[in-house]
């Protein structure tokens, strides 16, 4: 898979100090996510295992582990959608820790970031400048127990599968090592490209119950008005020109008078745009059907479809 942002040059892209001693622990640590073998090849553009034969390309510091298999596998594609969050004072503090123990943290899609640190393995799908490691949360190119500490910062609501990608984390995390996490719950659909799982307080201790939960709480980034004041402001340009204002001057109350039944029938429901609706549902319903054992057999197809069910009609109570 071709990525469409390009390595920066030195000049252009952040400091990255100590590459080659980096370079050098990762061949050390690393596992070929196809096999699952652990001795590894360097050679001038390319890391192979020894195992499988598997070659993975370097370019510039960067070994890419995603093939057109995981592109596939994974819902991969090509984005210009960039990521930009610094380290913020938790990250910072943890990588202190780890620096002062001689231990390596691996941020767990790290997105673009101005920075490169020497402690710091830094992994994306995407081959920003500060990227070391291209792949997939779900297929960690890690040996167990590699890392001291682990940053998965608004990652997994991105990955097709948070439940295999949270036991790779915890493969990888070394005994006694920490997994910082930061994972959305009532947040609107956005997408890096594409966003798949929120996870309640109980869905968060559940993807990694084999960890012992030091702290769990809601941050301030995290704080319900942050999610009460993006709503209301999608709703806003959700709507009709014209609706806006209406929508503008109403208070809190006005909106708490009628129940969202009596509000369905209203234009401010009615009119607004179907992509809105879709970001910021409260609920979605799907009808599926699996295949037939053989494609020609409609018996064995049950002759239900969507217009057969009233509930799938617009905006039906």
């Amino acid at each position: 898979m071709r990525m469409r942002l390009e390595r920066k040059s030195a000049a252009g892209g952040p400091v990255r100090p100590d590459v080659d001693k980096k370079f050098h622990w990762l061949l050390e640590h690393l596992q070929c996510p196809r096999c699952g073998g652990v001795d590894i090849s360097s050679e001038i553009d390319a890391v192979t295992c020894d195992r499988c034969g598997r070659r993975y390309p370097v370019i510039e510091g960067t070994i890419n582990f995603i093939d057109s298999d995981a592109v596939t596998s994974f819902g991969l594609v090509e984005t210009d959608a960039v990521s930009d969050h610094p380290f913020d004072g938790n990250a910072l503090a943890i990588i202190d820790k780890c620096r002062e123990a001689n231990g390596m943290v691996l941020d767990c899609g790290s997105g673009y970031k101005s920075v490169a640190i020497p402690n710091v393995v830094q992994m994306d799908i995407v081959r920003f400048p500060n990227v070391d490691i291209i792949g997939v949360n779900q297929t960690l190119p890690f040996r167990d127990g590699s890392f001291d500490a682990i940053f998965s910062l608004d990652v997994l609501e991105h990955v097709n599968d948070p439940f295999t990608s949270a036991s790779e984390i915890i493969r990888i995390l070394k005994p006694g090592g920490v997994l910082y996490l930061d994972l959305p719950f009532l947040q609107v659909e956005h997408g890096y490209p594409h966003h798949y799982f929120n996870a309640t307080r109980m869905g968060v201790r559940h993807l990694f119950s084999e960890l012992e939960c030091l702290s769990h709480h809601v941050p301030a980034s995290g704080q319900p008005m942050f999610i009460v004041h993006h709503l209301l402001s999608l709703y806003q340009l959700g709507l009709p020109i014209e609706l806006r204002s209406r929508f503008e001057a109403m208070t809190v109350g006005d909106i708490l008078l009628k129940s969202p039944l009596e509000w369905l029938g209203d234009d401010l429901v009615q009119q607004l745009d179907e992509e809105t609706r879709w970001v910021i549902a409260s609920a979605t319903q799907a009808l599926f059907r699996k295949a037939p054992l053989v494609a020609s057999d409609d018996a064995a197809t049950l002759a239900v479809s969507p217009s057969d069910l009233p509930g799938f009609s617009p905006l039906h109570p």
